[in-house]
C-alpha cells in the first residue's frame, strides 16, 4: 500500500473518536455560526443600502438630494450602525491551523518514487 503508516494511524485515530467530542470540530462549528450570522447582517445591510440608493437615485437636483438625506436620517443611522457592527464582528476571526485538516498532495507524492513516476507519466 502506498499510504505511509503515520498517515494511516492518524486517519484511524481520527475515525475512532466521535466527531462531536473533537475540539477542532467544535471550533469549526462556532466559526460556521459566526460566519452565518455575519452573512445575514451583511445581506440586511446590503438591502438597507439599496433602499437608500433607490431614494437618492430618484433625486434630480442638489436640493432634492439634500432633502432625501435629511428625511432619511434613521435609515442613514441604521446603515452606519450596522456597518460599524459588521466591521467589529469581522475583526474577531478565529485563528486556526487549517493544514491539520488536509494533506499536501505535492508533498505526499514527492515522498514516494512510485507516485512521482505515475505523476510524470500523466496518471496523477
Amino acid at each position: 500500500m502506498l499510504t505511509p503508516d503515520t498517515v494511516r494511524d492518524t486517519v484511524s485515530e481520527f475515525q475512532r473518536t466521535p466527531i462531536k467530542d473533537d475540539v477542532e470540530f467544535g471550533t469549526l462549528q462556532l466559526e460556521k455560526q459566526r460566519l452565518e450570522s455575519l452573512l445575514l447582517r451583511k445581506k440586511y445591510l446590503l438591502k438597507r443600502l439599496q433602499l437608500l440608493y433607490q431614494h437618492l437615485d430618484k433625486t434630480r437636483n442638489y436640493q432634492e438630494f439634500v432633502d432625501v438625506l435629511m428625511n432619511s436620517k434613521t435609515l442613514l443611522r441604521e446603515v452606519f450602525t450596522l456597518e460599524s457592527q459588521t466591521r467589529k464582528m469581522h475583526l474577531g476571526e478565529v485563528e486556526m491551523d487549517w493544514s491539520r485538516f488536509c494533506i499536501d498532495s505535492n508533498e505526499y507524492i514527492n515522498q514516494n518514487d512510485e507516485l512521482i513516476a505515475l505523476q510524470n507519466a500523466g496518471f496523477l
